[in-house]
Parts: C-alpha cells; structure tokens; sequence
C-alpha cells in the first residue's frame, strides 16, 4: 500500500517545524556547553556535534557564539519567568500579582541554570566585553521591561502611585533580590527552598507596597 505524497502545503509546514527542531537542539546543545566550561572555552565545532547538525546550520541559526550566548540565557528566562503573562495578572488584586511576580522572579535568578550562567559573566565579561551587554538584554532588561508594564497598568487604573514606573520596576526587582541571591552566586549557606522563597517574596511586596500603594 502506497503512502500518499505530502501535500505543498504539508512540506510548508513542516519546514518550520524542522528548523524550530534544530534550533532547540543547538539551544540545548548550546546551554550544556556553557555550563559545563564556560564561554571561553565552547566551540561552535563542538555546538554543532553535540546538536547533531552542520555548522553551517548552527550559523544560520545564530550569527555567533555571542549571540547564541544570548539565546541561550532568554530561553532560560522564557521557561522560568515567561510562564505566565503579566497580562494575565489582575492589577487590581496588586498584592497577589506582585507577590506571583516575585515569586517567579526568584525561582528564575536562583535556578541553577541562572547561577551558573552569572557566574560565567561575572569570570569571563572582562575577557568577552559583548557578554555583558548580551547577558543584560537577553535577561534582565526583559524581565525589567515585563514588571514595568504591569506596574504601568496598577497606576492606570489607581492601584499603584509609581511616578516612575521603570524605576520601580527596577526597585522591585531589588527588593525581590534581596540577599539570597548573591549568597548563592557565592555558594554560601542559603535557604532558599520553597518557603524561604515564598518569604522573601511577601517581604519585598510588602516593603514595595509601603512605598507605592495608592493612598486612598
């Protein structure tokens, strides 16, 4: 029995399908190689091997290793904190939603992945100067830019009185921070199991509300 030729339209759309196969496999091929030895020392040779595609093909993907550096480090961003939308969040409700942004934002910078791909900046951007802009745009500046936009619909509608809504946003991530995060970068003792996490989140908003909340 003869199997029927795939359609135009068929062999269209799997074309992309393909192609989002092997950049995932060169992301994770990729992020492993960056963690195992740093940036310094991956090669896009080796990217390539372990990815099971042609350089080539990791080139036509990704300019350079700068950039897929950068892929790398969003996608981590992606799974972590893009999860959910902050569209989706209620700015009415601003205690909760602030509380689900912290939350998600330590969960992101204290992940293993986010630690050790900070401490490969923080040992190679002077080797790499690019690394650190890349490294910004790719992860902070983005999840800096999604809280933002929530803070500017919680003033819209009265729940927020944010002058500055990007400072704030800035603000918040700090407090969010805290501590625990450059006590990991260092491999000190930290408690940052669940509900040492879940802690530190209602302490930021709690300390961000005092500052922000709309008198009523």
């Amino acid at each position: 029995m003869h199997s029927k030729p795939a359609t135009l339209g068929q062999r269209n759309s799997a074309a992309p399908a393909a192609a989002r196969g092997k950049a995932e496999a060169i992301l994770a091929a990729a992020e492993q190689a960056f963690l195992g030895g740093g940036f310094g020392a991956a090669s896009m040779d080796a990217i390539a091997r372990a990815a099971g595609v042609s350089k080539a093909t990791v080139y036509a993907h990704f300019a350079g290793k700068e950039e897929l550096f950068g892929a790398v480090v969003a996608d981590q961003s992606q799974r972590r904190f893009g999860g959910f939308s902050a569209e989706a969040l209620d700015p009415g409700d601003i205690a909760r939603s602030l509380l689900t942004i912290a939350v998600r934002f330590l969960d992101l910078i204290l992940s293993p992945e986010a630690i050790a791909l900070n401490r490969i900046i923080i040992g190679e951007v002077t080797r790499f100067p690019a690394l650190g802009q890349v490294f910004w745009e790719a992860g902070p500046a983005r999840t800096r830019v999604q809280i933002e936009t929530f803070l500017r619909r919680a003033a819209a509608i009265g729940s927020l009185d944010v002058p500055d809504p990007r400072l704030a946003a800035e603000q918040f991530l700090a407090l969010a921070r805290g501590e625990i995060h450059q006590r990991c970068l260092l491999r000190l003792d930290v408690a940052s199991g669940p509900e040492a996490l879940h802690a530190a989140a209602e302490s930021a908003v709690a300390t961000f509300l005092r500052a922000f909340a709309a008198q009523a």
